[in-house]
């Protein structure tokens, strides 16, 4: 705005001197009919004609080619290739297969609860008669039961043991001790075989 300002009063400045110029032309040529113009007369367009303030000079900063300086183009980094990586060679050794472990061998033999041998119990009352057994041991277990004695005077009790003697020599082999039932009608017996076996396996005890 200030510089919008000036050159308005700039313009009017001279404006103003022109007119002055041009009424002393006027006067000039009513004073001297010649019509020449003195030298003097011309100085005051003169100073209006020049600028008041010399326009800056502008230089070029740009530097010269000598002055250039080439910037080194950067390289593309060398990037590691898949070839450049150690991979592991097939002669590392490999971890033992399950084949590797010894396995148990079925020939094993298990230690039975009783030792090998032919061990005969004690001969017990059955009220009717007595009772003893005798226990076969083959590799730690009861392999045979057998009856040495058993009531058998009375046709009752052959017909009561007939069937209770091999019921009572089966369960006995099953179970593998004298913790056998009692037989229904042969209690009596049952109780006696028990009491003879039990004595026969406890010597027979490994």
């Amino acid at each position: 705005m200030s510089s919008f300002i000036r050159t308005i009063r700039k313009f009017f400045v001279s404006a103003f001197v022109v007119v002055t110029f041009a009424a002393y032309v006027l006067h000039e040529r009513v004073v001297n009919p010649n019509g020449s113009i003195s030298s003097t007369a011309l100085a005051p367009i003169a100073m209006v004609a020049q600028p008041t303030h010399a326009a800056p000079k502008v230089t070029s900063t740009l530097p010269t080619p000598a002055q250039r300086v080439l910037v080194p183009t950067p390289t593309p980094e060398t990037l590691p290739t898949a070839t450049d990586q150690t991979l592991p060679t097939a002669t590392e050794p490999l971890p033992p297969t399950p084949t590797d472990q010894p396995l148990p061998t079925a020939t094993a033999i298990v230690k039975g609860m009783y030792k090998d041998g032919t061990y005969t119990g004690a001969e017990t009352n059955a009220y009717y008669g007595w009772v003893q057994v005798e226990a076969v041991i083959q590799n730690g277990q009861i392999a045979d039961v057998q009856f040495l004695e058993y009531p058998q005077d009375r046709r009752t009790s052959v017909r009561i043991n007939s069937r209770a003697v091999p019921a009572l020599q089966s369960e006995a082999l099953q179970v593998q001790s004298a913790n056998v039932d009692t037989i229904s009608g042969a209690t009596l017996t049952s109780r006696a075989f028990i009491q003879s076996l039990q004595s026969a396996l406890a010597a027979a005890k490994a």
